[in-house]
């Protein structure tokens, strides 16, 4: 007699030591890669290391803070502040456009633009807002 298989039995399967070959989902940067295939491990490593590196935040030494929080401060960088500041700012927006898809060098006035920073206690960007005039 033909018995019916459980649902246990139905829904196992067998691995054979090739459960790295499909694609993962990066627990703490969300990339999607396939962590057996090395070309994919380094670019999402390379991944890892640029948010890293773009995300550092230093402080400076007239930064502007515009509110202070238990988990991290918000500092404003305007366009007529130092260099050093104006470009730390736009090579975080630069990333997070990248991030979300916008096409490079989108911004429509960034001599009128205002880059707000969320910075964690540990020196990190974790968040950032830009606010541009809109005319229309």
């Amino acid at each position: 007699p033909y018995s019916r298989p459980s649902r246990h039995s139905r829904r196992s399967r067998q691995d054979a030591g090739q459960r790295q070959l499909g694609p993962a989902q990066c627990g703490s940067c969300g990339m999607l890669f396939a962590p057996g295939i090395p070309e994919d491990r380094l670019q999402h490593l390379q991944h890892h290391r640029r948010l890293r590196e773009g995300l550092r935040y230093l402080g400076w030494k007239n930064e502007r803070v515009v509110a202070e929080f238990w988990d991290g401060k918000i500092v404003l960088v305007l366009p007529g502040d130092p260099k050093y500041t104006v470009r730390k700012a736009r090579a975080v927006r630069e990333l997070v456009d990248a991030e979300l898809g916008f096409q490079a060098g989108a911004a429509r006035a960034p001599e009128n633009s205002r880059i707000y920073l969320f910075v964690s206690p540990g020196k990190a960007v974790l968040g950032c807002l830009v606010a541009e005039p809109v005319r229309q």
